[in-house]
């Protein structure tokens, strides 16, 4: 039973922060694989995921996300505690669970590590705070995020069964910070925190139609 983040990852396992990271108009906004990640993509694709990254010896949880936020899109963000806390399988089943820490984080997510990476087949566990921006996102490292997309919360349920093409989303509401050289035909698809929230989101509204 997990009743703390340290049972859910215990120290030495590979574990990380993901942000649940909203802008002003309420649009989730994730990193566009850099150059660095692009031999996992399909020709054609490519993936997006939570701003956030691996947790650093002697490092807390969230010192990793400030830390995260400004290296990856060069601004600090502000932790929004949580109201409920969800726990997402690899398999995506999402089930509310109580924890003791504060802030309490979103969610945490136990994801597979994707073929061809060093550790293909391990778990990564992650874990997500919600997040505000604080300045606007600049100086992104090309190597990391080729840019920022900002997405609707109907864009992130129906891209857990389909990859759009970075065009539809676009035209569909989507915001692109720093990634106008992206060929607008590339299909995307989620990865790590993003598909956690994909599944997170679909959840809570299935309920709400119940």
């Amino acid at each position: 039973m997990i009743r703390c983040i340290a049972d859910f990852a215990p120290e030495g396992t590979e574990s990380g922060v993901g942000l649940a990271l909203q802008d002003e108009h309420g649009l989730f906004l994730f990193f566009l694989a850099g150059t660095r990640h692009m031999g996992l993509c399909p020709p054609g694709e490519l993936f997006y995921g939570g701003i956030g990254g691996h947790l650093e010896e002697g490092e807390d949880w969230l010192t990793c996300a400030h830390r995260e936020a400004k290296e990856e899109i060069g601004t600090d963000i502000d932790i929004v505690p949580s109201l409920v806390t969800y726990y997402v399988s690899q398999g995506g089943l999402v089930e509310e669970i109580e924890l003791a820490d504060q802030p309490r984080p979103f969610a945490l997510y136990d994801m597979l590590n994707s073929p061809g990476t060093p550790r293909a087949g391990g778990i990564y566990h992650i874990v997500i705070y919600k997040a505000r921006l604080i300045g606007v996102p600049k100086d992104l490292p090309r190597e990391e995020l080729q840019g920022v997309i900002g997405l609707t919360f109907e864009q992130l349920i129906q891209s857990l069964d389909n990859k759009p093409m970075l065009a539809e989303l676009l035209g569909d509401g989507a915001l692109l910070i720093g990634g106008e050289h992206l060929d607008q035909r590339l299909r995307l698809y989620s990865l790590g925190t993003a598909k956690a929230l994909g599944h997170i989101l679909r959840y809570a509204h299935t309920l709400r139609l119940k």
